[in-house]
């Protein structure tokens, strides 16, 4: 039985919870979900530092009208030392910018501003109390919430873990992904082509968008229209994903065996077939494999269909799953430039390039719609929802517009 766009988007995140989580090295950690609450264990800075190349001194001794003030250098402290002395009266200490300011100064005096000689400075204003010095915990106090759980890790984020002393942190694991190519024509780019073969671009692609999607590839097998060698695949995938992606047998075909593979291993068929054009075959079922939930889209085999359906399926699918808060594309309304025909039934998936005007975005069909071409997917910036329902659509009609992540 056909559904619905809107009630398949529904049932696939419905099903879509968070699989666990694990304690990782920062580096690893860009673009992932923070998993729980971090609190700064130090402040940062944790020490008075100076925001400047200068000297420290005590701004006292700079009060001196219409005359220069002249200071001993008692010391040189470059970032990373540490000087245990106590600035005095009448004396300065030159310092590096990050340095430590020394106890007894509070504040610095830029190097340019200064002239240096025979060991003494001499500086013709007065310097105020404070000037040029960073406090401890300016930037942030000791036990302040730095992350939040929910953040998105990005450089600043993992910035600040570092600063504040963190190597490690929990987020919300990435699923492991196995994806099975399906098709006895499919030969490797760089092969010879013979009759009756075509290249297979749906491994390429569902590697790109996967490693976009932040989650984790576990293999790319090609499997044959078997469906004895199309069961084994699927039950050694369980064994090792959290998350199964076949491409292309959904269909009605004789050789279109995913659904009855499937089946056989045990897998419950949550939806089979979408009205929306392409990826109107769509397959989505759920195995259990002990306390395991293995989820299964089956996607069409058009190269289009793959992308489509990805974007608007398995990404949001992935995203929720990771933890993120926003899981779905992002979405825009924009103004049609060129009248669209179609048949009533199904929700198309109109690829177009988006301009900005005055009067908000507009979006112009972009290229070969079929689901079989990929080379107007090179120029879309987004997919035009247009509604079911609709068979004529004027130019200058509003329309939703999924901005694509590829």
């Amino acid at each position: 039985m056909m559904i619905k766009y809107e009630e398949a988007r529904r049932l696939v995140m419905e099903k879509a919870e968070i699989i666990g989580k694990e304690k990782i090295r920062l580096e690893e950690a860009l673009g992932l979900v923070a998993a729980e609450e971090l609190k700064s264990r130090i402040p940062v800075p944790p020490f008075r530092n100076s925001a400047v190349d200068g000297y420290a001194l005590k701004s006292e001794d700079t009060r001196v009208k219409n005359g220069v003030v002249r200071l001993r250098i008692m010391a040189e402290q470059p970032a990373g030392n540490f000087l245990s002395q106590k600035v005095r009266r009448g004396q300065a200490v030159k310092v590096m910018t990050g340095a430590p300011v020394p106890a007894g100064a509070d504040a610095v005096v830029p190097i340019e501003e200064v002239v240096e000689k025979e060991g003494f400075i001499e500086l013709k204003r007065e310097v105020k109390a404070l000037e040029n010095i960073r406090a401890a915990g300016e930037d942030v106090p000791r036990g302040k919430v730095i992350i939040s759980r929910g953040t998105v890790l990005k450089a600043p984020q993992l910035g600040l873990l570092a600063a504040c002393g963190f190597s490690k942190v929990v987020v919300y694991r990435r699923p492991r992904v196995v994806v099975l190519i399906t098709g006895n024509e499919l030969c490797q780019p760089g092969e010879k082509l013979h009759p009756g073969k075509i290249y297979d671009s749906n491994s390429t692609i569902l590697k790109a968008l996967l490693k976009s999607s932040q989650a984790e590839l576990v293999a790319v097998k090609k499997i044959g229209d078997n469906l004895k060698s199309l069961r084994a695949a699927l039950n050694r995938a369980a064994r090792e994903a959290d998350l199964i992606i076949t491409s292309g047998g959904v269909s009605v075909g004789d050789y279109d065996l995913v659904k009855e593979a499937a089946q056989g291993v045990g897998a419950k068929q949550i939806f089979w077939k979408v009205a929306q054009k392409p990826a109107k075959p769509l397959a989505f079922f759920k195995l259990k494999k002990g306390k395991k939930s293995v989820w299964i889209f089956g996607l069409p085999g058009n190269p289009g269909a793959v992308i489509i359906s990805f974007e608007e399926y398995v990404r949001p699918f992935i995203k929720k799953i990771m933890g993120f808060k926003e899981s779905g594309p992002r979405e825009i309304e924009a103004s049609l430039t060129e009248v669209v025909k179609k048949k009533k039934g199904r929700l198309n998936f109109l690829r177009v390039k988006l301009e900005w005007s005055e009067g908000g975005w507009l979006a112009a069909p972009c290229g070969a719609q079929e689901s079989g071409i990929i080379s107007s997917l090179t120029e879309t910036d987004g997919l035009a929802l247009i509604p079911a329902e609709a068979e004529y659509l004027p130019a200058g009609s509003r329309v939703k517009v999924h901005l694509v992540e590829w």
